[in-house]
């Protein structure tokens, strides 16, 4: 690193410049490009990218002869976080930029979205408009259902497992993203003494329970329901501590988990998706549904972006 870039880094703290920067030299391995995609001079981006290196006191890009040839394993790995920071800040901008919400809309989510990502958003935008209210009601995709169409739910985010593509739902209906279902263990074997599969799962009403033993009942596999709760966290807990194996789809797992692999014969599982469904159109649900649609979890889920970094991190159970 350059003595004057380091003697400039000291001064200043890190900037959304260069974060930006790296971000799209990252992307199209060209100072040059980034340039372009930036409006900024090739050399400006060269130095916001040497600012952020100093700042780290490390080397994030591998650079031959004046040009990108990768990124080193600390680039690697800041990577998606400086790409979370730079997302969340873009929704944050679209968010405000929207008229402010009124009034009050009642929310269901399923268990694992509301542990994982939908709780700090639904805050954030409670923050950005102080006439909104939003009363939230955790439950299993089918008792959600049947409480938006009964109408005690404005909106629901529903996970599914049976859809069928050429059938329209009724009402506002938004597919958020879609996955495959994994099977996964954290033991060496996924049949118990009696050759049964120990099955962790979710209550009845759960959509990944029902293709679980859907699938394990059309392969003519015995199991017995090991550890069954409503609760993500729970789940997660039994699952680690080897009590048996669960179905789950790839937005909901991540390197801890080891996916189970053909081996052990457990039958192939349907795509999830998970969708927003509304009973009745007004400005504020619309404007709701687009803010939880433009979170960057459901971006990363619909671009495959966690099925890409947790298969790459995660162990296969062999």
């Amino acid at each position: 690193m350059s003595s004057d870039v380091s003697s400039i880094s000291q001064g200043r703290a890190i900037t959304l410049e260069h974060l930006r920067a790296f971000a799209e030299v990252a992307r199209s391995l060209s100072f040059q490009q980034a340039g372009v995609k930036l409006c900024r001079s090739q050399s400006a981006v060269t130095q916001a990218v040497q600012r952020l290196e100093a700042h780290l006191d490390c080397t994030l890009l591998h650079r031959s002869r004046g040009r990108v040839a990768g990124l080193t394993p600390e680039g690697e790995r800041i990577l998606p976080e400086i790409a979370e920071v730079l997302s969340r800040l873009e929704h944050v901008i679209q968010a405000t930029k929207r008229p402010e919400l009124k009034g009050r809309i009642q929310v269901g989510i399923p268990p694992s979205f509301s542990a994982v990502e939908l709780q700090g958003a639904i805050a954030r935008l409670l923050a950005l408009n102080p006439g909104l209210q939003i009363g939230i009601i955790s439950g299993m995709s089918h008792d959600l259902q049947r409480m938006l169409v009964a109408g005690s739910l404005d909106v629901a985010l529903v996970n599914q497992c049976r859809f069928d593509d050429n059938v329209l739902p009724q009402g506002m209906f938004q597919e958020l993203c879609r996955q495959p279902l994994l099977w996964l263990c954290n033991a060496r074997e996924v049949v118990n003494s009696a050759g049964e599969v120990p099955l962790i799962t979710y209550t009845e009403g759960c959509p990944w329970r029902a293709a679980a033993v859907d699938a394990l009942d059309k392969a003519g596999r015995a199991y017995t329901l090991a550890h069954v709760s409503t609760s993500y966290e729970s789940l997660c807990g039994s699952l680690l501590a080897g009590f048996g194996v669960t179905a789950l789809p790839e937005w909901e797992i991540d390197e801890r988990f080891c996916v189970v692999d053909a081996s052990h014969g457990l039958p192939p599982l349907p795509q999830a998706r998970a969708v927003l469904a509304s009973r009745l159109r007004s400005e504020v649900v619309e404007q709701f549904c687009e803010f939880i649609a433009g979170l960057p979890f459901f971006i990363r889920a619909r671009e495959g972006g966690y099925g890409q970094e947790f298969r790459a991190g995660m162990a296969v159970m062999a």
